[in-house]
C-alpha cells in the first residue's frame, strides 16, 4: 500500500478523532492513575516489607553470658542463636566465649548468630542417645560428640523401623573418655515368623519387657512414668494378649497412675 499526502491526511485526522475522544481519554487517565498508585505501594510499602530493605538490627554483646540468658537476649532482639561447642580446659565453662557476628554488627532481623559455648572436661564425653535414630545421623552425633564408631551391626531382634538404631553400646548417658568406641545396632525390619502376643497385663515394666523380648517382641510404654519405670505396672497393651503378629512387632505399654502428658520410652 502506497502512502501519499492524502493518505496521511486521512489517517492523521482518524488518529486525532479517535484521541480527542472523551471516554477514551477519562480511561487513560483513570489507568495511568491506577498504575501510579500501585507503583507507589509496591515501591513504598510492599517491597520494602518483603525485603526489608534498610532495616537492620544491632547485634548485642552477649559474650561471657549464660547459653540460656543469651539466647534469650538475642531472642528479644529479633535474631536466632545456635549453640557451637568448643572442648578447652584453659577457657572459662559454660558461658558463651565468642560469638559470630560480632557485637554492634548490623544485620537483618531473624539472622543466626552463632554462640561459642566451652564444655571445657576434655577427658570425658556423655555418650548422646541415639536410639530410634537413621544410621546416618546416628553416626554423625556420636563422631561429633568426639566418640569413635566401632561397628554398625544388625540387631538380632527384629524391628518394625528398619535402618534406624535400636541399641548402642555403651549406653546413653554414660560417662566414657574422649574417643571411646561406640558399637551400634540396627532394625532390619520385621520378621517372617508369627508369634503370639502374650498377656503382659499386670507385670511391671522390666517384666513386661523381658516377656516380649523373649518371643523377640519390642514394646514401647505409652505415657510419662510418675515413678520408676522398672517397677511400676502395666495396666493396659496395645496390642491384645493372643494376636499373631511378626516377630520384631511394637507392643504399646500404658502404665498405671501415668499422666495425661505423653513421653515415649523405646526399647
Amino acid at each position: 500500500m502506497k502512502f501519499n499526502r492524502e493518505n496521511l491526511t486521512y489517517y492523521w485526522g482518524l488518529v486525532r478523532e479517535y484521541f480527542s475522544n472523551p471516554y477514551l481519554l477519562a480511561g487513560l487517565g483513570i489507568l495511568i492513575l491506577a498504575m501510579s498508585i500501585v507503583y507507589m505501594v509496591v515501591n513504598a510499602w510492599i517491597m520494602p516489607n518483603f525485603t526489608r530493605h534498610g532495616v537492620s538490627v544491632t547485634v548485642p554483646s552477649v559474650v561471657n553470658l549464660p547459653m540460656e540468658e543469651a539466647a534469650a537476649l538475642l531472642k528479644e532482639s529479633g535474631l536466632v542463636s545456635e549453640e557451637v561447642i568448643l572442648r578447652k580446659p584453659n577457657l572459662p565453662r559454660d558461658v558463651v566465649i565468642d560469638q559470630s557476628p560480632p557485637p554492634e554488627a548490623l544485620v537483618k532481623p531473624g539472622r543466626r548468630i552463632y554462640l561459642t559455648i566451652n564444655a571445657g572436661d576434655t577427658t570425658t564425653v556423655r555418650v548422646p542417645n541415639v536410639e530410634s535414630f537413621p544410621i546416618r545421623e546416628a553416626r554423625s552425633r556420636i563422631t561429633v560428640h568426639g566418640l569413635r564408631i566401632n561397628a554398625v551391626l544388625p540387631d538380632s531382634i527384629p524391628s518394625p523401623h528398619a535402618n534406624t538404631i535400636t541399641r548402642q553400646s555403651p549406653r546413653a548417658g554414660a560417662n566414657v573418655p574422649s574417643g571411646t568406641s561406640v558399637t551400634l545396632w540396627y532394625g532390619t525390619g520385621l520378621g517372617d515368623k508369627l508369634v503370639t502376643v502374650p498377656d503382659v497385663t499386670g507385670m511391671t515394666v522390666k517384666e513386661a519387657k523381658e516377656s516380649l523380648l523373649s518371643l523377640n517382641l519390642r514394646s514401647v510404654v505409652v505415657g510419662k512414668p510418675t515413678g520408676p519405670v522398672g517397677i511400676q505396672k502395666v495396666i493396659e497393651q496395645g496390642t491384645a494378649a493372643g494376636t499373631s503378629v511378626k516377630e520384631g512387632f511394637e507392643i504399646r505399654l500404658r502404665l498405671e497412675h501415668q499422666e495425661d502428658s505423653l513421653n515415649n520410652i523405646d526399647n
